[in-house]
């Protein structure tokens, strides 16, 4: 939109309000930029008025940090050199409180556009020290957060440039390891871990390992001497460490109250437990080198000791101590968690320990007043990280996460978080119970029932009870809910099939009648009314259907029920998507797919595509292979030529075909593709009408095997191998059995003549053996047919006839035929088909025969 720059002008001196919804509103008008009417460097000249003067500093700030993300880089190039001396200005001289946080985002600002400048890259390096200058213990609190956000930018991407300033950088941060705001405490986190890298790095990060590995293991002792304060006046299972080499922090500084020198105690533990999660979890120029075991003991020893020991001994520091614990071990269990994700399956070394662990902290948070049930639970977020940290552990471990060793506590605390509170429970007793009860027996009972009606009005009706009465409703304790029904997931697709079958029929005596729970109520209250705690549940009974033990089959007669109504009746969309979600699982469960995927093939499409691959464009650039036979009856030899050419059009002639035209016959296998297609082709161009005499057609009428011709290359060392011309031999038996295999040599002997074959004896099946012992004819089944065709000779008669009935398989590494080919192709032969040219509707039924396995 074309004049907007215009009205730049009017907005300056506006109030903030308007200036800050005029500034929201120009980001959707990017042409702005771009428009020609707009005259940026008077808009800019205006800005740098604005900067120059103290008392309109912020409004100029403010409207500069939100243009320069999208401003021209070559504007900003000119103009840097003025803002990076009036933002060094404002901080040597400790500007207004208000003006400092918005000095810190402008440097921000222009050192994210620095990073594709190389004039503001070497502006940085040149004026980053001075700077940094400012930055120190004294810095107002108010600006900290942004330049906590500035100075970790400038450590990650200006390191070299911070490298001098370390140790004033170092005791900036030091002096924020007491603060309460979460949001400095996880900035600080970040900036100490990238300060171990802002000096060289050695040779292949030696450095880098060297200093993170330092400032690991200080931290580690810093929050052990910590704890020796903390745990001063309990009972540890833990020895005290000793011979600590802390971090050089700042001393604690109290006015001489026990009170608030251990609540500084406790949050300068948590502090520094959150900076040993982020060193573990956080990004490194090198591999760390982790010691496990170090964090692990911490950790380990800080869970050992429980608010209900330390209340053992209440005395005030106890008291003040035990109110941060549950924080101490929430910091804890995340350190557990990064060692978990950094060191993968590493840490299974230590699984017995840390399941043992989970269960003992599930056990010392547990509620054990029965007065209090339907209220808010006592430690919610603690149990909550447990559950999440259990589930983390099942997850990356898997089968071996030795969980289902203490299975059986956990699903013991699992189950009292699930269950929903009920307040009242009436007790019905049948008409047919006092028939044989005297008079006097049935009074007394009579006015018990009336006292007990009496007394229950009482308490459901009572002005006190109905008071608190939303109280005992389970409300706040939906998250407890949720992340226990995700361990019990989790712990079910872990270590499903290692529980126990009488804790599977005890978990689905629970889990089913909660999920039937969702289906008959559709006013929800209490602790499903969440919709997120329902779509807990369900895939919790999902789990337990998937990952069930092979001596309790899984509930899956309810499965279908519940998923099904739940897709269509749950008030939630969210519950109604995962149902039905699940209930396609539970689809694939009951009818699971089939091993194969049958796909039946297009006969008429194939048919089609073979009848039209001449017009094809890929038709002109296929290979062809023209062989040239020097063996007798259109066998290969030795010495046969197989000469490549390129394919030519179908209405043509070829040349070599012309060339080797005045020479003997020879088989020329053309084949545009390789595979069982051209093996069924070939059958149909081996045989030919013009090959058929009288002689042949009477001896059609007859039954005649099917002869195969085998390689056999260990006869003799020094004879090669030589296709053998082989005679019909005619039998009385079935076609599909009938036939010998005969050898293969490939050469002649010295004197001119074909050496006899070798013989294969090919066994028949019972039957046949039993027929031949009883024809005297027959002393064997195995039969030696001679060669007495001389190469020189001329193709005879029977010897077309013999390429007509026979069909050769080459036995090399690029061709070979599968046994049910051969067993098509023998029952073809035996039914007198080879003698006719095969049309295309054979040759796809040959194809799809071969490619597709009907079931």
């Amino acid at each position: 939109m074309e004049g907007v720059g215009q009205l730049f002008g009017t907005h300056f001196d506006s109030d903030d309000g308007l200036l800050t919804a005029f500034l929201n509103n120009i980001d959707e008008h990017q042409s702005f930029w771009s428009d020609p009417e707009n005259d940026l460097d008077t808009i800019f000249t205006k800005l740098g008025t604005l900067l120059a003067s103290a008392r309109t500093r912020d409004r100029g700030l403010r409207i500069l940090i939100h243009l320069l993300p999208d401003c021209p880089l070559d504007l900003i190039e000119e103009k840097a050199q003025f803002y990076l001396n009036t933002c060094t200005k404002v901080c040597d001289q400790r500007g207004p409180t208000q003006t400092l946080p918005l000095v810190y985002k402008l440097l921000q600002q222009l050192l994210h556009r620095s990073l594709g400048s190389t004039e503001l890259h070497k502006l940085f390096v040149s004026n980053l020290a001075k700077i940094l200058e400012s930055v120190g213990p004294k810095l107002e609190p108010t600006a900290v957060p942004s330049a906590l956000s500035f100075l970790e930018l400038a450590m990650q991407h200006y390191a070299g440039a911070c490298g001098p300033l370390k140790s004033r950088i170092e005791t900036f941060l030091y002096s924020l390891v007491d603060s309460t705001d979460w949001f400095v405490v996880n900035r600080t986190a970040n900036c100490l871990l990238l300060l171990q890298q802002i000096r060289g790095g050695g040779q292949h990060g030696s450095l880098h390992k060297k200093t993170w590995e330092e400032y690991y293991l200080k931290l580690i002792d810093t929050i052990h001497d910590l704890l020796n304060q903390i745990f001063a006046h309990t009972p540890e299972t833990f020895d005290e460490e000793e011979n600590l080499e802390c971090l050089k922090l700042p001393d604690i500084r109290t006015t001489g109250n026990p009170i608030r020198k251990a609540h500084l105690i406790a949050i300068r533990a948590c502090n520094l437990i959150t900076f040993l999660d982020q060193a573990i979890v956080g990004a490194y120029p090198v591999g760390k080198p982790i010691t496990p075991f170090k964090a692990l003991n911490l950790v380990l020893r800080g869970l050992s000791v429980s608010c209900e020991a330390m209340g053992k001994n209440p005395i005030a520091e106890n008291i003040a101590f035990g109110a941060f614990l549950p924080s101490m071990h929430y910091g804890l269990l995340e350190v557990l968690d990064g060692l978990v994700l950094a060191l993968g399956t590493n840490m299974l070394m230590f699984g017995d320990t840390i399941c043992e662990m989970f269960s003992k902290c599930l056990r010392a948070t547990q509620s054990n007043s029965h007065d209090s049930e339907g209220a808010k639970k006592s430690f919610i977020r603690l149990r909550t990280k447990i559950y999440d940290s259990v589930q983390l552990w099942c997850e990356k471990m898997r089968y071996g996460s030795n969980i289902e060793m203490v299975n059986e506590a956990l699903l013991e605390q699992i189950m009292r978080d699930i269950t929903p509170y009920e307040s009242e429970v009436t007790l019905k007793m049948g008409a047919t119970s006092n028939k044989r009860l005297s008079a006097r027996a049935k009074r007394k009972l009579q006015k018990e029932q009336n006292a007990a009606t009496a007394l229950n009005q009482n308490h459901s009706s009572g002005s006190a009870t109905a008071e608190n009465k939303e109280l005992f409703i389970d409300h706040g304790n939906e998250p407890l809910c949720r992340a226990a029904l995700a361990c019990l997931t989790a712990l079910l697709q872990s270590a499903g099939c290692f529980i126990k079958p009488v804790t599977h029929k005890l978990l689905q005596e629970k889990i089913v009648p909660l999920c039937f729970t969702l289906v008959t109520n559709h006013q929800l209250t209490g602790l499903y009314g969440d919709a997120q705690v329902r779509v807990a549940l369900l895939r919790a009974f999902a789990a337990l259907i998937v990952n069930p033990h092979h001596h309790c089959p899984p509930p899956l007669q309810y499965a279908s029920y519940i998923f099904n109504t739940l897709q269509t009746t749950d008030s939630s969309a969210t519950v109604r998507s995962v149902a039905a979600e699940l209930a396609r699982t539970m689809e694939l469960v009951v009818h699971p797919w089939k091993e194969t995927l049958y796909f039946p093939a297009d006969k008429s499409a194939i048919k089609d595509a073979l009848a039209n691959k001449d017009n094809h464009p890929l038709a002109m650039f296929t290979v062809k292979q023209v062989v040239v036979t020097n063996g007798t009856n259109g066998v290969h030899d030795s010495s046969d030529v197989i000469i490549p050419s390129v394919a030519e059009p179908a209405t043509g002639t070829s040349p070599l075909k012309a060339a080797s035209a005045p020479s003997e016959p020879a088989v020329e296998p053309a084949y545009e593709s390789e595979g069982e297609i051209n093996e069924s082709l070939a059958v149909t161009e081996a045989s030919d009408e013009s090959f058929i005499d009288e002689e042949e057609q009477q001896m059609t009428d007859e039954p005649v095997g099917w002869v195969e011709h085998v390689n056999v290359s260990s006869l003799d060392d020094t004879v090669k191998e030589k296709t053998n011309a082989i005679a019909d031999i005619p039998d009385d038996t079935e076609c599909y059995d009938a036939g010998t295999i005969h050898p293969i040599d490939d050469d002649d002997n010295d004197d001119g003549k074909t050496s006899d074959s070798a013989v294969v004896a090919v066994l028949d099946s019972d039957e046949e053996q039993g027929q031949a012992q009883n024809e005297e004819q027959e002393d064997d089944d195995v039969m030696e047919v001679p060669i007495d065709v001389e190469l020189s000779a001329p193709k005879s008669n029977s010897e077309k006839n013999n390429l007509k009935h026979s069909i050769e398989i080459i036995d090399d590494d690029n061709s070979s035929v599968s046994a049910k080919k051969a067993k098509m192709l023998g029952q073809d032969s035996c039914n007198g088909n080879t003698g006719k040219t095969k049309n295309i509707d054979e040759i796809v039924e040959e194809m799809v025969a071969e490619f597709v396995d009907e079931p």
